[in-house]
């Protein structure tokens, strides 16, 4: 371990770990202002970053180090990953932006349990936020790339939107979805696709939406099952209509 102050200009950085609560706060407040003024460099930089770097630092690859998070939520987890599940009003996307803008990379980083800021925006119903992370990977033509991370269950955030249901989540399947029409066909470690995980809890209008989005996409699910056998066992007419049309 080595304790000094880094700097982000430097090719390799030391990582500051925060173990002060203005980063969390600056990050999940959805104030601009506590950011930026956490991450001003001007005259030696603020109180907050200088006394952060005299805490503690690791050795890792970054090109910003004060956009990083302590464990207090998920080990791993980046300002962007907070900002991203925190909120999805104005305040919350300028903070993101700012985040994007000092460290483009931060779009790609994943926590503890493998999920991006994507994973965690799409979790907590953020649409608004999912669509921005995705311009800014587009930005940096890495889009199709971010949309197909998956966490260490092998879920993509498409996974997570089908699991939120309802009109917010069927709206953030449309986002995801309209950014790359194949990405139905990416499965969980255990085989569960999303059209098996929507037909399995009920969101039958996402799954039709999935059905008619890719007429390629995975129906596996775990154990051996496909979505055919959630849909049998909970009687679901217009779903079994449908995957009896696709002939599975």
């Amino acid at each position: 371990m080595i304790i000094r102050k880094a700097t982000a200009s430097a090719c390799t950085q030391d990582l500051a770990v925060v173990r002060r609560p203005e980063l969390l706060r600056a990050a999940s407040s959805g104030q601009l202002r506590l950011l930026e003024e956490f991450l001003s460099k001007e005259d030696g930089g603020s109180a907050a970053a200088t006394a952060l770097a005299r805490e503690v630092a690791v050795h890792l690859e970054v090109e910003t180090p004060a956009l990083y998070l302590p464990s207090v939520a998920t080990e791993g987890a980046s300002a962007l990953h907070v900002v991203a599940a925190s909120g999805d009003s104005p305040g919350y996307l300028q903070v993101a932006e700012a985040i994007c803008r000092k460290a483009s990379q931060l779009l790609f980083a994943c926590d503890g349990n493998g999920d991006t800021p994507l994973h965690c925006a799409v979790r907590a119903g953020n649409a608004e936020m999912a669509s921005l992370l995705i311009r800014q990977a587009d930005c940096c033509d890495r889009e199709k790339i971010m949309l197909r991370m998956q966490n260490k269950r092998g879920e993509t955030a498409l996974h997570e939107a089908v699991r939120f249901g309802h009109k917010r989540g069927m709206r953030m399947v449309e986002v995801l979805m309209s950014h790359d029409k194949q990405l139905a066909s990416v499965v969980a470690r255990d085989g569960t696709s999303v059209l098996y995980l929507a037909t399995s809890l009920h969101h039958n209008d996402i799954a039709q939406k999935l059905i008619f989005e890719d007429r390629e996409l995975a129906y596996s699910g775990p154990l051996g099952q496909n979505a055919l056998h959630p849909a049998v066992l909970h009687s679901k007419s217009k779903v079994l209509f449908t995957l009896k049309f696709k002939s599975i």
